[in-house]
């Protein structure tokens, strides 16, 4: 305990282990990053990640800034990539600029900014909800720190 000037006593903070501390910004940055991928395939948004209508370059999802400031994450369109006789629409995952989950700030502070790529994302040309989801899943399995 400390004991300050006005009499007040305060106790003093027992800090967690780095190891601890690691384990916890692991494990918030797999629930945002799980959320982020939850809310990007809900409704008709996974066809932006199958069928992107954007060009390469730009952000296929999130479109308006509340969802920007929500999710903290943004998926940028880089074009079309084959791999195994299968043509994919790849994605660069990246943070967000302005007042984001503290989890996604602290990575984007640690990796280089709001241009650094979290991972790329992978989804299978014209295909389904569930490869969609498949893609963002793998992709958020590579994020380093979740």
């Amino acid at each position: 305990m400390l004991l300050l000037s006005r009499g007040t006593i305060r106790l003093k903070r027992v800090f967690d282990s780095p190891r601890r501390v690691l384990f916890l910004n692991r494990e918030k940055m797999k629930k945002v990053l799980r959320a982020a991928a939850t809310h990007a395939v809900q409704g008709n948004n996974w066809t932006k990640f199958t069928n992107p209508s954007v060009r390469p370059g730009n952000t296929a999802f999130p479109k308006t800034e509340a969802e920007k400031l929500q999710l903290g994450v943004r998926w940028d369109y880089t074009g079309e990539i084959e791999r195994e006789n299968t043509v994919y629409h790849k994605f660069k995952l990246q943070p967000n600029a302005g007042k984001i989950p503290s989890t996604i700030k602290l990575w984007r502070e640690a990796n280089g900014g709001t241009h650094a790529v979290m991972a790329d994302v992978y989804v299978k040309k014209d295909g389904v909800k569930e490869d969609a989801e498949e893609g963002l899943q793998a992709a958020n399995d590579k994020v380093q720190g979740a």
